[in-house]
């Protein structure tokens, strides 16, 4: 029996090691570090023959570089979506353009020579590649006129491309490390890093921090192998030339006068009888008739004479509301910009007219970039013969980002945010034309893309009437009317209600049922709720004011205007 104990206690004695060596095992697996690498295919993808990742300051790219004979070349479509969208491709001219505040550089592909308002010049190289890949642009070229810096690296082939004069965190590593693909231990290594380098650092967790790498690489250290994170104003050798903007003293109080044919020209002395404040008035004189830029015009040098007569400036109005006109065939075509350009430019000489007031609505999504390129060009032909260019554009929304209004308030004298429509004609969303919440959500955004003094809100002078009319089936017809603020509160007395104060909207709200059993609904405009939008110009120290449109106020507001607008 005493051998068989001895027996027992040695098998469960190895048994108790072996249980000990598989907690040993289990632990080192769990904790210790994992030291695989990850390929570079697995990291930037595959590269083929010339080509380089790329990585733009805080993610690599889905686009390649290319790499030839020593030069680089970025694909065009990242340089426009991330770089320098002022490189743009005009598929109806074949040609790259590239707009600064005064010219327009012209590049055919590959081809060293290239054009600036005319006149030849050589590059020395080739500014735009075109290959079976796509368009690349020349990263040197680029580099002259943008905020940014290209460094290359080797093994594998990549391109950093960091922006100047960027607030960005930094730190320099207390010792060397792994640079991990993610925050953990076992998450396999990109790179090594050696104490004291200076990295970048995008997110800082609670014991991983995500940094880039002076070469590039995207991934995560340990905190404490982490200095001190700093912030950090990154400057560049580059002059951005700013864009000059004709600012007239004092805010801008504009109002539009619609113009439905020649004749309601003459009525201007009569429109504008009882109006005080206003410093601009903005006549709806021209229309795109069709694909090729030409207009069609109902402007008239007497109504000038008249406006500047009675200390008005007049920025007249072109809008794309006419039948059977593209707006996107218009803009993507460079000689229908410049039919377009010219002429208007050359009517505000000729009528002798003070500014140009762009109303472009429903721009398709495609057509954004051409957008931005026709507002470039007309820009500095504004600019260079002292006309005022302003812009009209929706309440800043998702579905309008292609408008790029940091763009416009970049090249334009002045941008105004069409702060109405809210609930619209033909919509089954029954609601203000412009609630006060809508009027500050709409600044406050467009506030993050165009300098205040350049941004004017525009603020309706009319209201919605709605009818809802319930069907025996239990369905509902919506339908609605815009009318004028005196006509909107004929309508309410005529009905024999009164209107009470909607907090929600922050303005008279009214409703009953008519003589077809319809619900009236009308959310009014009065001389408080046009007060409390013009105090928000002062609130914001904005450029300016604008009403839609002449004709539908009561002559009341137009103290509260300027009294709110300061």
């Amino acid at each position: 029996m005493k051998s068989d104990d001895r027996l027992f206690q040695l098998l469960a004695a190895v048994i108790a090691g072996i249980g000990i060596l598989a907690i040993i095992v289990v632990c080192i697996v769990k904790y210790m570090p994992s030291g695989k690498h990850m390929s570079a295919e697995d990291y930037f993808g595959v590269l083929g023959e010339d080509e380089a990742a790329v990585i733009v300051q805080d993610h690599v790219a889905q686009e390649r570089a290319l790499i030839l004979d020593g030069s680089v070349y970025i694909d065009y479509t990242l340089v426009q979506r991330e770089l320098n969208s002022r490189f743009h491709w005009d598929a109806s001219a074949g040609l790259l353009l590239f707009t600064t505040a005064e010219q327009v550089f012209e590049f055919a592909p590959n081809s060293t020579a290239y054009t600036v308002d005319g006149e030849s010049f050589d590059a020395g190289y080739e500014v735009l590649k075109t290959t079976s890949a796509g368009m690349f642009l020349s990263a040197t070229f680029m580099q002259q006129y943008s905020d940014l810096k290209c460094e290359v690296f080797d093994v594998p082939s990549r391109v950093l491309i960091t922006f100047g004069s960027t607030q960005i965190e930094q730190a320099e590593m207390k010792r060397g490390s792994a640079v991990r693909y993610q925050g953990g231990i076992k998450s396999p290594i990109l790179t090594e890093i050696t104490e004291g380098t200076k990295v970048t650092v995008l997110e800082q967790m609670e014991k991983w921090s995500q940094i880039v790498t002076p070469d590039g690489y995207i991934g995560y250290v340990k905190n404490s192998r982490l200095g001190k994170v700093h912030e950090n104003v990154v400057t560049d050798t580059y002059y951005q030339a700013e864009y000059p903007s004709i600012h007239q003293d004092g805010r801008v109080n504009l109002v539009w006068h619609q113009i439905n044919y020649p004749e309601m020209n003459a009525d201007i002395k009569k429109d504008i009888k009882g109006m005080t404040g206003v410093n601009v008035i903005s006549p709806t004189w021209y229309f795109l008739s069709d694909n090729e830029g030409n207009v069609q015009s109902f402007a008239d040098a007497s109504y000038v004479k008249r406006a500047h007569k009675a200390g008005l400036q007049v920025w007249a109005l072109v809008s794309n509301f006419s039948e059977n006109v593209s707006t996107t065939a218009v803009l993507a075509s460079r000689q229908a910009r410049q039919m377009l350009q010219n002429y208007l430019v050359n009517q505000a000489l000729e009528l002798g007219f003070d500014g140009i007031n762009i109303d472009f609505e429903g721009i398709a999504q495609e057509a954004g970039y051409d957008y931005a390129q026709f507002m470039r060009e007309l820009s500095i032909l504004c600019r260079k013969n002292q006309i005022v260019l302003s812009v009209d554009v929706p309440v800043p929304m998702d579905f309008s980002r292609h408008y790029h209004r940091d763009e416009l308030g970049a090249v334009c004298d002045y941008v105004i945010v069409m702060g109405y429509d809210e609930h619209y004609a033909g919509s089954d969303l029954v609601g203000s034309v412009a609630s006060m919440d809508f009027e500050i959500t709409g600044i406050q955004n467009m506030l993050t893309e165009v300098p205040k003094e350049k941004l004017i809100s525009g603020i309706p002078f009319y209201s919605r009437l709605w009818y809802t009319q319930t069907n025996e089936d239990g369905t509902s017809q919506v339908t609605s009317e815009a009318v004028s603020m005196a006509r909107a509160d004929e309508i309410v007395a005529a009905a024999g209600v009164s209107s009470a104060y909607d907090e929600s909207t922050g303005q008279q709200y009214a409703e009953w049922t008519d003589e077809q059993g319809r619900l009236c609904q009308i959310w009014l405009e009065d001389d408080a709720s046009v007060g409390a939008r013009a105090a928000l110009v002062g609130k914001y120290d904005l450029g300016g004011i604008a009403e839609w449109v002449l004709g539908n106020q009561k002559d009341t507001v137009w103290e509260v205007i300027q009294s709110g607008i300061g």
